[in-house]
């Protein structure tokens, strides 16, 4: 009866050893599953803003913990409602792809990092295609002028053409510069596509120092991939020779 009982407490004890190996051999742990892991937004016009809501689940057994979340480009914005989600639980992730300055199709993507111990980062590609509209496109035949070397008494003109390569109006909007220079065109100016249009800026050297000199002119345009260009103007003023 002695030995019966020895053995039965042997017996449970054993188990009992055998349960908590197999617990401490399986700790619990979160898992993170996603309702998409890859989104096509679809066929969008360049100033529509898409957006997308990806539902985040734990599906372990412990705290799953987003560490960090984020894109491949500034263009891609994301929103998490929360950080730590309980086993079991699930959150939202939000997302908005701006399309401005792309077209055709185009590929992004995000990254999530968590205490997932089988998948601490995930990465989800995001695409999208941008339709294309009209648009204008600007080329200009110069935008660096060296005027070498002038006195206050000649005339610096810096001359170039304006071309629309696009296939709708391009408009110069305005010319940004410090009050001694002026310009011959009457703004704002419309160049329809294909048109050229001769620019000339002038400079008034009277105003400047002697010695070296560097200018920058901004010419603003409605060209959405180039609304601001830069005109850079540069050469040495000497007086010598006039006196």
């Amino acid at each position: 009866m002695v030995c019966s009982k020895k053995q039965s407490i042997i017996v449970l004890i054993f188990f009992i050893t055998l349960l908590c190996l197999t617990g401490c051999g399986n700790p619990k742990e979160p898992k993170l599953v996603l309702s998409e892991e890859e989104w096509y937004y679809g066929e969008v016009k360049p100033d529509e803003i898409a957006a997308h809501q990806f539902t985040l689940k734990n599906e372990g057994e412990a705290d799953l913990k987003i560490e960090s979340i984020y894109s491949s480009c500034a263009c891609v914005s994301l929103e998490l409602a929360e950080k730590t989600i309980p086993a079991g639980g699930k959150t939202m992730l939000g997302t908005i792809f701006d399309p401005y300055g792309y077209e055709g199709y185009v590929s992004k993507n995000f990254t999530i990092k968590s205490n997932d111990p089988k998948a601490p980062e995930k990465k989800i590609e995001l695409s999208i295609t941008v339709l294309r509209v009209p648009h204008p496109v600007i080329e200009l035949s110069q935008q660096t002028f060296d005027l070498g070397t002038i006195n206050c008494k000649e005339q610096a003109i810096s001359q170039f053409c304006i071309t629309n390569t696009g296939d709708a109006d391009l408009i110069i909007e305005d010319i940004v510069a410090e009050e001694l220079f002026s310009h011959n065109l009457l703004l704002p100016l419309t160049i329809p596509s294909e048109g050229q249009q001769l620019a000339e800026v002038y400079l008034d050297v009277s105003r400047l120092k002697e010695g070296d000199f560097r200018k920058a002119v901004r010419i603003m345009t409605n060209d959405p991939q180039n609304n601001m260009l830069f005109l850079r103007i540069t050469g040495t003023i000497d007086n010598s020779s006039t006196q």
